[in-house]
């Protein structure tokens, strides 16, 4: 085989299948268009799902990608195997309804033996254990039974990507390294072939043969139109080419590991190669992931990404890393693959900055953190438990920031079991309980005691020295704090903001020396600072001297949306009026909310231009100017004040130029124009007299966004493909005309336009709402209609309505009750029955959840001796309704569901009386 580097293998693969006719596609974003049930794109086909499905119009029906993956489903593998990894290209070529088994058979061998070079003697197969034809397939091509191996589900049958889609049996190509990679058994015990657990045969081709669609329950259906879906390892090709035994020395890997080996002074070899693995591995998915606008964050996949980061740190001082050293690699990595995705380049800044903020967060904790692990496991182990408990996992999950499958990672190495369940159980204790305790006794701290105010320093640092001047304790005063102890100190000064204004306190740490507190909270008191929160290692006394570090990341969203409230305020006395007071307001780092008084709700028309007043405010890049002046001095500016403040005898003051003037001690960016993006999100009513506006500002707009069109992305597709799966034998489908934005496109409207882009966004997603509203009615209006027809031609059905016909001379009675069936259905079984008998009857009855329907018809001979309306009206009366109609035709209805059966005798017999001249 020929030396291939990894970028030639790619191109190889992508020229090949432009020559067999398929539409070459960019690869798609990590973070997966309109696919909830998937954290990042996994495979090639993610992209396709809705092309598989028939859900879309095809916009060609061969298509060939290299596509971006992030998989972390064996994460505490990467760095310990030589192929796992997080982040991979799979190279893929597609097929919808196109070509099937025997071309994709074709391709498969063709490109791996004429083009990437595999010798075709040494290639074997696997293909699912029931599947006849692909094994002739494969022996009409040249490759001889015995290399041949059928498979089970498990190892054959491929998909869905997520909890749905398409998917279907698969085939396999594997290369034979030879038996010196093969265990020392196999061949003797146990018989060596694909799907052995050794190293001799490598896979490095899956073609999936899809035939169906797997909906979220798990049923298969079966496609509307075949397909096929290639799934091939860009790094493991790679591998098997350039005849290495870790994907980890193949080139473009070598190369990163070669940045860490200048990084950390060491070499990698034998019994340093897992912590090299491991950044390497998690350096290019993080940077991969950030490019794409996925940031690290506490839940979903930004805890994914945290994690990451975070065992990249960890293992990193198996290398005596201990100081930031991520984001000094990721320039490198980019440069290696910039070429292909030029997008890293662009975001490359992002990157460093997210990349930097997590690794000093973590490493504040990460020292103690270990320490504190190692005593734990101690005394899990000397209290004869095998089990790490779920209570200990979440005291370094909460205080020391350690993810939970990290310390599952790490007590495994000590030989404990982690307990999931015991962990998940702290988890949610700890999202019902709050820390109001310190809040509601902060009062009674101070009684009898006389101190200065604390000076604030936050307007201007967020880490400062300062004396300890009061410890508390229980409520009580106290001298020292030491580790495990939580409490409150009070500084001379500090640069934490304590909870005010609607904003919420600022968290981080203080530190003295090798001890450290964690800042849970931030109160105030008397203009006191109170710093609430836990001793995580060594001890605190009152006169010593301390660092105090606020947490960086968090407090730049509360001053975006801090001073996206100012804007907002401004823009609602602008133009609601003058009326327009504000009632509260919360200021999280995740959203802000505004309480104003305002008599109506707001229109959607007052809404849209209250939201462009305030991006334009951004746009303009206003300077935000504060002065702190007396009182009566500050009055005289116009500046507006909170309802629910206290101010003393001096107030600061905070201007955005002619666009927001206000009272204000709170934390706010230098210019407008940094806030970046304002959303509303929802206006409700929170009592009599005041609405409520909750919005989000800076980058969290754009992950609103993103969700919003994925949300209606998947609605739109499950629709579509209900339309087709249902109505096609009406001839009837219905789409969605309006071309939705995946996650890359809306990112970069947000770059090219700005705030500009809210606007655009918001109308667009509005269109398509009400596209899928339109489109939904007339689904499930066909749907009905569909429904109804069935009904009324069903040969059971009406096979079981002449069963209990009852004749008198030449004329047949027929009665039935049904469930869940409205008028119009049993009209159309009357209408269909009467036109099988030459006289007639039809009582036809339904229960339904809240009512009862009858309907009444006659052949038209009948009238003069039968008078439906009559009838009607009889039975109607017993199920405490209405009803009426014409002497051959008449329904009705009533609420007394229950007495449907009575009804439809009462009906039976009168009709049968009126037949029989009265008797």
């Amino acid at each position: 085989m020929n030396f291939k580097k990894v970028s030639e293998v790619r191109t190889i693969f992508l020229d090949y299948f432009k020559e067999k006719g398929h539409t070459i596609v960019p690869s798609s974003s990590l973070l997966p268009a309109g696919d909830p049930t998937l954290l990042f794109t996994t495979a090639g086909m993610v992209q396709f799902k809705p092309l598989f499905t028939g859900a879309v119009e095809l916009p060609y029906t061969r298509a060939a990608s290299a596509q971006k993956c992030l998989r972390t489903t064996d994460l505490e593998n990467v760095g310990k195997t030589e192929r796992h990894c997080t982040f991979f290209e799979m190279l893929g070529n597609f097929s919808f309804g196109d070509y099937f088994k025997e071309e994709a058979i074709e391709y498969a061998l063709d490109c791996s033996v004429n083009y990437l070079g595999f010798p075709k003697e040494k290639i074997w197969i696997t293909v699912f254990e029931n599947d006849d034809e692909a094994e002739k397939i494969w022996i009409s091509k040249g490759i001889p039974k015995e290399r041949i191996t059928r498979l089970g589900k498990k190892d054959n049958f491929w998909g869905p990507a997520g909890d749905s889609g398409a998917c279907g049996p698969c085939s396999e190509l594997y290369l034979d390294r030879g038996p010196e990679k093969a265990f020392p058994d196999c061949g003797v015990k146990y018989e060596c072939k694909p799907g052995c657990d050794c190293d001799r045969f490598l896979e490095f081709w899956n073609i999936v043969f899809n035939q169906f669609n797997q909906d979220t329950e798990g049923n298969l259906h079966p496609l509307k139109q075949t397909g096929i879906d290639t799934g091939s390892g860009l790094e493991r090709v790679a591998l098997l080419l350039q005849g290495v035994d870790s994907v980890y020395d193949t080139d473009e890997l070598k190369k990163i590991i070669q940045e860490v080996e200048k990084i950390s002074g060491k070499t990698y070899n034998e019994s340093t190669k897992v912590p090299f693995r491991v950044i390497t591995d998690h350096i290019r998915s993080v940077l991969f992931t950030v490019s794409d606008g996925i940031y690290p964050d506490r839940t979903g996949r930004g805890y994914v990404i945290r994690r990451l980061i975070r065992r990249a740190v960890l293992f990193a001082r198996k290398l005596d890393l201990k100081e930031p050293f991520l984001y000094k690699l990721a320039k490198s990595v980019c440069d290696i693959y910039k070429e292909r995705y030029p997008e890293l380049e662009k975001h490359i800044s992002s990157v460093e900055r997210t990349l930097l903020a997590e690794e000093e967060l973590f490493l504040k904790t990460l020292e103690i953190g270990l320490e504190k692990i190692e005593v734990l496991v101690s005394k899990t182990k000397s209290e004869g438990s095998n089990t790490f408990s779920g209570k200990d996992s979440f005291l370094l999950y909460g205080t020391y920031g350690f993810p939970a499958e990290m310390t599952e990672e790490i007590v495994a190495e000590h030989g404990l079991s982690f307990d999931r369940k015991g962990f998940e159980d702290e988890l949610e204790k700890d999202r019902q309980s709050s820390r109001e305790t310190w809040k509601a006794n902060k009062v009674s701290l101070f009684t009898g005691i006389k101190t200065d105010k604390t000076q604030f320093l936050g307007y201007d640092v967020l880490e400062a020295e300062s004396d300890l001047k009061f410890i508390f304790s229980d409520n009580k005063q106290a001298a020292a704090l030491k580790e495990g102890e939580s409490g409150v100190f009070v500084f001379s000064s500090s640069p934490f903001y304590p909870e005010g204004g609607g904003q919420v306190g600022d968290i981080g740490f203080i530190r003295k020396d090798g001890s450290v507190f964690k800042v849970l909270d931030t109160q105030k008191e008397n203009d006191i600072i109170l710093h609430i929160g836990t001793v995580l290692s060594g001890s605190f006394s009152v006169g010593d001297k301390a660092r105090l570090e606020v947490e960086k990341e968090r407090r730049e969203r509360l001053k975006f949306h801090h001073s996206g409230t100012h804007l907002l305020n401004g823009a609602l006395r602008t133009l609601l009026g003058n009326h327009v007071l504000q009632k509260g307001s919360i200021v999280s780092p995740e959203y802000l909310r505004f309480d104003f008084s305002h008599p109506s709700p707001l229109s959607p028309e007052e809404i849209r231009n209250i939201e462009s007043w305030v991006n334009e405010s951004i746009v303009r890049h206003i300077p935000v100017d504060t002065k702190v002046l007396p009182i009566e001095e500050a009055k005289k500016t116009g500046a507006v004040a909170a309802f629910d403040e206290k101010y003393g005898d001096s107030v600061r003051v905070l201007q955005m130029g002619d666009r927001s003037l206000e009272f204000c001690g709170g934390t706010h960016v230098g210019n407008t124009g940094d806030i970046g993006y304002f959303f509303i999100k929802k206006e409700s009513s929170p009592g009599a007299g005041n609405r409520r506006i909750e919005a989000v500002a800076g980058p969290l707009v754009v992950e609103t966004f993103q969700n919003r069109f994925a949300e209606l992305t998947e609605a739109v597709q499950n629709l579509n493909l209900k339309i087709k799966d249902e109505l096609a034998t009406d001839g009837a489908s219905f789409s969605i005309k309006t071309i939705i934005p995946g996650p890359d496109e809306i990112r970069s409207l947000f770059e090219t336009k700005g705030a500009d882009a809210v606007v655009f966004l918001r109308d667009l997603s509005e269109k398509l709402s009400l596209e899928l509203e339109e489109t939904q009615s007339k689904f499930l209006k066909g749907k009905k209609n569909r429904e109804s027809r069935d009904f009324e031609n069903n040969p059971e059905v009406i096979a079981k309505v002449f069963e209990n016909s009852k004749v008198i001379g030449s004329v047949k009675i027929v009665s039935a009750i049904f469930e869940s069936k409205d008028a119009k259905a049993l009209k159309g079984l009357s209408d269909n029955i009467k036109v099988r008998e030459k006289e007639i009857v039809a009582i036809f009855a339904s229960k339904n959840t809240e009512d009862a329907s009858i309907v009444i018809t006659c052949s038209s001979s009948l009238v003069g001796k039968i008078h439906c309306g009559e009838l009607v009206k009889t039975a109607c009366e017993i199920l405490g309704g209405k009803g009426g109609g014409k002497p051959d035709m008449a329904q009705g209805g009533g609420k007394e569901v229950s007495k449907v059966e009575e009804a439809v005798r009462s009906a039976l017999e009168k009709a049968s009386s009126s037949l029989n001249g009265g008797k």
